[in-house]
C-alpha cells in the first residue's frame, strides 16, 4: 500500500489542501443558494448546509465565510457579478433618444440577463434565493450590489432620473428600489412558467417586465 494518498507527481499536499478548500467552498455556495431557494432563508441552518455540502467539518461555514450571513451575501454577489458583466454590456447597447422609449430599453437592457438566466436551472435556484434573500431585514441588497462591484447600478440610476426629471428624487429613488424587488419577482414568476412549459418566449417576457416596471417608474407622483 506505499504510495497509498501520497501526492501525485507535482502534487504538494499544500496543493491538495488549497484544492479541497476551494472545493468546500464552493459546495457550501451552492449548497445554501439551493436549500434557502427550495426552503426559504428562515428554514435553513448551518447544520443543513454544511451536511448538504459534504462538508467534514461541522464548522465549515464559519471557517470559509465567518458566519452564515456572510456565505449567503456571497452567494448573492457571485453569481450577481456574473450577471453584471452582461448588464452593463446591455446598457452600452441603448441607443434611444425618447426619454419613455430611453427608458424602457433602460430596464430592459438591465434586466434581460436575469431573466433569460431563469431559462437554466441553476438561474431559476438563484431567481428563486434572490427573492429570499432581499426579504430578510438582515441585508442590505442595495449595499451589497455596490460593494459586487455593480457600477451599471450606478449608470442606470443616473440614466432613470435624467429620464423622468418631473418625478421628485426621493419618490423616484424609492421607486428605483421597490423596481429591484419587483423585477425579481417577475423573473421567479417566468421560471414557474419555464417550468411548467407554459413561458412565452424569453424576449416578449423582457420586454413586458420592462414595459411594466417603466410605467410604475414614470408614473405621476
Amino acid at each position: 500500500m506505499i504510495g497509498f494518498m501520497m501526492p501525485m507527481p507535482g502534487m504538494t499536499s499544500g496543493t491538495m489542501d488549497v484544492s479541497h478548500r476551494t472545493d468546500t467552498k464552493a459546495e457550501l455556495l451552492r449548497s445554501a443558494e439551493r436549500l434557502i431557494a427550495e426552503k426559504g432563508l428562515g428554514s435553513v441552518s448551518v447544520k443543513m448546509i454544511t451536511t448538504d455540502a459534504g462538508a467534514r467539518n461541522p464548522s465549515a461555514v464559519h471557517y470559509h465565510f465567518g458566519s452564515i450571513e456572510s456565505l449567503i451575501e456571497e452567494v448573492f454577489a457571485k453569481r450577481f457579478r456574473e450577471i453584471e458583466a452582461e448588464r452593463a454590456v446591455r446598457l452600452e447597447r441603448v441607443t434611444q433618444s425618447d426619454p419613455q422609449a430611453r427608458l424602457v430599453a433602460l430596464v430592459e437592457a438591465a434586466i434581460g440577463p436575469f431573466i433569460e438566466a431563469c431559462l437554466e436551472d441553476n438561474g431559476r435556484v438563484y431567481a428563486r434565493f434572490c427573492l429570499q434573500f432581499v426579504s430578510d431585514p438582515r441585508f442590505d441588497y442595495a449595499k451589497l450590489i455596490i460593494n459586487a462591484g455593480a457600477q451599471s447600478f450606478v449608470r442606470l440610476s443616473e440614466e432613470i432620473i435624467a429620464c423622468l426629471p418631473h418625478i421628485p428624487l426621493e419618490t423616484l429613488e424609492a421607486r428605483m428600489r421597490q423596481s429591484f424587488v419587483i423585477a425579481l419577482v417577475q423573473a421567479v414568476s417566468f421560471a414557474r412558467a419555464v417550468e411548467a412549459g407554459t413561458a412565452p418566449p424569453v424576449d416578449a417576457a423582457v420586454r413586458e417586465a420592462a414595459t411594466c416596471l417603466a410605467a410604475y417608474l414614470s408614473a405621476p407622483a
